[in-house]
């Protein structure tokens, strides 16, 4: 025990070193190896809260369990005493418990290994799809959705929220300055949502930040002629039915809708 605290300590602290020396630009990189190594951790906690299983389920799937367990052992034991030789004092005289649960649990091992090459080829096929950001700078927050709900408001007026010219400069980052050390762009770290109006020109605009870094502080922008307002990401759901989208999946069609 004592010798795996010493080696713990030892790679924090070449891990630090490592941080000091490549700098902010670079720790993207550690991040994720850092995700794919303990992300599971957090994901199970998820799952959990999300998973509701009843009391008549869980019952049934136990007695299953049970009912197979036991059964295959009958079998296996039956199989063994019919094919042992019973002048070979080395076989054991009858087949155990341990040799039954071991098949299982090797099955078991099997299953998940399979599960896990298939979900990582999915997500590595989706990661080369996306067009997302690899990864994002954890030390800054990048684009806040509030200056750029501010900036695009600007733009907005400017342009009459003509549907083509907003739309446009919002794809080509026409919008106020930005800080000289952020290379992202909206299109990349926002998801937008063009409510349309009539006559080419838009009625709304809704900002929803793709993949927010600090979900405490990640708000929803809702623009409109004359009036810019910030709503919680669980008030989503409201906003777009106030504009007559049903649900958050209408919005597939205008690109990569966020992930939490």
């Amino acid at each position: 025990m004592r010798r795996f605290l010493i080696r713990s300590a030892a790679m924090l602290v070449f891990l630090l070193l490592v941080m000091a020396v490549v700098g902010p630009e670079m720790v993207g990189v550690l991040v994720a190896a850092i995700a794919l190594l303990l992300g599971w951790w957090p994901s199970m906690f998820r799952l959990i809260g999300a998973w509701h299983p009843s009391a008549v389920g869980i019952a049934l799937f136990v007695f299953a369990a049970i009912v197979l367990v036991a059964g295959s052992h009958s079998l296996l034991r039956w199989l063994y005493a019919g094919l042992r030789n019973r002048d070979d004092s080395r076989w054991p005289v009858a087949w155990h418990w341990k040799w039954t649960i071991c098949g299982f649990a090797m099955l078991a091992c099997a299953l998940v290994a399979i599960c896990s090459l298939v979900l990582t080829t999915h997500q590595v096929y989706w990661i080369s799809k996306s067009s997302d950001p690899l990864f994002a700078d954890p030390f800054r927050k990048g684009l806040g959705v509030r200056r750029v709900a501010r900036e695009l408001q600007m733009k907005a007026d400017d342009l009459l929220w003509n549907s083509v010219k907003t739309h446009e400069a919002f794809l080509q980052n026409d919008l106020a300055t930005r800080s000289p050390r952020s290379e992202d762009l909206p299109a990349e770290t926002i998801q937008p949502v063009w409510i349309e109006g009539n006559s080419q020109t838009l009625r709304a605009i809704v900002l929803i930040p793709r993949r927010p870094l600090f979900h405490a502080t990640a708000w929803v922008a809702v623009l409109q002629p004359g009036t810019n307002c910030a709503v919680e990401p669980d008030q989503l759901p409201q906003v777009l039915a106030s504009f007559g989208i049903g649900s958050t999946g209408q919005i597939f069609s205008q690109g990569t809708p966020p992930r939490p």
